[in-house]
């Protein structure tokens, strides 16, 4: 028999139906014999060749002639004739008489075969340990193990490969020293690495890692920073050395803006509290009248148990006269009746001036209910003035002139899970400016709902609003404040739209809100890492209205 009757092409079809042996598994030969060609070593003996596909015989099974067949060969036979016959003697064969040759099956696994990869392996071995010999033939064709690279190469060039060739190979980072693919890495170095050296943002000398950026902005001498007597009314914007020397500069200037001021606060407080000691005045006059009002309503109330009392006893003699004249007209029917008539006639007049009396009392207690319910009208009207007098007082007391509201929310998780908006009391940004107020959503509102603090702005009609220029334009800052003392405070700001109607004249009571459905995430709000922000169920908001530019009526 010559070479090329020994080699054999084992298809993926007749591999799935061949059992193991020698230690190999049906599965591994499909895997390994699918579309490779094998070459024996010494020549295949006729027994071993199927008289049907004229190949090695895979899987083999006997027929009743004794002849062997590839299992897929026989099947075909037994399926497509009513009397399949061998090809070999013309026997005819019977599918109860087809069975698995297990000893063909063995001493076809001891056959010695050359290596799949013959043209540069010169290995031998028997075909029931090719399998093993592949898995380390450095010759056999395998694909990188770098995540996303998909070359194939012999197996002696895998190591160089990976090492040098391969662009998915990981680097460390010169930076960070963590690993990255060598195609990304170049990237992660100039724009990503958080531990990479680059330039400040404001073009001065330094260059400072990239995740320390936001630590030197609040140390860099070309920062633009405002003049720490901004609140008091110096304006100076400037680089921050410049702003140093400006402060050591203009230290008695700094100090006249802190005592006009102070100056001004003072009067103010002044005019607060005359205006509390007014207040309370009125309000001692109110409680009075209250209690002067309950007293009248006792009274009444007395008068009326009393005359409800008599009535029920003028009632009773009345129904006990009733009888009376029924027992009269009985008797009166007899002589004996008309000789008593005179005196009956004098109890009749008695009786009429006591139920004329009644009636009068009556009348009186009628007169007394009126006057009782006047005074009731009249006491909660007291009341309800009262507490409209304590609800401005409150106002009062927490209303905000300088352009700033500190927002004291409790109960913060009962009102988050009602999902029920909260407004802040109202706050100017002078005395003659504009009226303004905040608006929050602890549950979160529109895209935030659920997951995210709303928080906004609202413009309010207010009593100076045809003085002012409009539309409102000054910067606005919302915080919300670190209870740690920390000063971790979350904070964000907006230049307000002057195209947008929020900002406007108000034309009602308030402008649409403005500000933001996403201002912090409910986790970041409640389970920070480094911060409070809410202590004993309070939450506290801050809103900061830039007012430089502005000026008082």
């Amino acid at each position: 028999m010559s070479a090329e009757e020994n080699e054999c092409v084992w298809s993926k079809e007749q591999s799935r139906q061949c059992g193991g042996g020698g230690g190999v598994k049906s599965w591994e030969l499909e895997s390994l014999l699918s579309a490779r060609t094998l070459h024996f070593v010494e020549c295949i003996g006729e027994q071993y060749m199927c008289p049907v596909c004229n190949s090695v015989v895979l899987n083999p099974h006997q027929a009743g002639c004794g002849h062997i067949f590839c299992y897929q060969c026989i099947r075909v036979l037994l399926d497509s004739k009513t009397s399949p016959k061998c090809p070999l003697d013309n026997m005819l064969i019977k599918s109860d008489e087809v069975f698995q040759d297990n000893c063909c099956r063995r001493e076809l696994l001891n056959l010695e075969v050359y290596c799949t990869n013959a043209s540069a392996c010169s290995h031998k071995t028997i075909l029931s340990r090719l399998q093993e010999h592949l898995k380390c033939c450095e010759y056999e064709s395998v694909q990188c193990s770098n995540y996303g690279c998909t070359e194939v190469m012999q197996r002696k060039d895998l190591k160089e490969h990976q090492k040098s060739g391969c662009v998915f190979r990981l680097e460390l980072c010169t930076h960070c020293k963590k690993p990255f693919p060598l195609g990304q890495l170049k990237k992660h170095e100039q724009a990503i690495c958080p531990e990479g050296e680059v330039e400040c943002p404001n073009k001065c000398v330094q260059r400072i890692k990239r995740n320390k950026l936001h630590e030197h902005a609040d140390q860099c001498p070309e920062e633009e920073i405002d003049c720490s007597y901004r609140k008091y009314g110096c304006s100076t914007r400037a680089k921050r050395a410049l702003v140093q020397v400006h402060e050591s500069t203009e230290f008695n200037h700094h100090v006249l803006l802190v005592l006009e001021s102070n100056s001004m606060l003072e009067k103010k407080v002044e005019e607060l509290q005359q205006d509390l000691v007014h207040r309370h005045s009125v309000l001692q006059n109110s409680c009075l009248l209250v209690n002067t009002l309950d007293r009248e309503v006792s009274k009444c109330d007395r008068t009326i148990s009393a005359l409800t009392c008599s009535l029920e006893k003028q009632r009773e003699c009345v129904s006990s006269v009733q009888q009376q004249l029924q027992a009269l007209r009985c008797v009166l029917r007899t002589d004996f009746g008309q000789e008593q008539l005179q005196s009956l006639k004098a109890s009749l007049d008695s009786l009429r001036q006591r139920v004329d009396a009644a009636e009068v009392l009556r009348e009186h207690l009628g007169v007394l209910e009126q006057t009782c319910q006047r005074h009731s009208r009249l006491l909660s009207i007291h009341v309800e003035q009262l507490q409209n007098n304590e609800e401005r007082f409150r106002h009062l007391e927490s209303t905000s002139y300088d352009g700033k509201l500190i927002w004291k929310i409790r109960e913060y998780r009962r009102r988050k899970e009602s999902g029920i908006p909260l407004s802040a009391p109202p706050f100017y940004t002078s005395r003659s400016g504009y009226k303004l107020s905040a608006r929050v959503y602890l549950g979160g509102d529109g895209p935030g709902c659920g997951s995210h603090l709303s928080l906004y702005l609202m413009l309010m009609r207010g009593d100076f609003d045809s003085l002012l220029p409009w539309p409102f334009h000054q910067p606005v800052v919302f915080s919300v404040l670190d209870q740690s003392g920390a000063r971790s405070h979350i904070t964000m700001g907006f230049t307000p739209d002057t195209d947008n109607d929020s900002f406007h004249r108000p034309r009602s009571d308030a402008n649409k809100a403005a500000g933001y459905h996403q201002f912090v995430s409910h986790t970041n709000l409640e389970a920070p890492k480094n911060a409070v922000y809410v202590r004993d169920d309070t939450l506290f908001i801050k809103v900061q209205v830039d007012t430089v530019g502005l000026e008082d009526l």
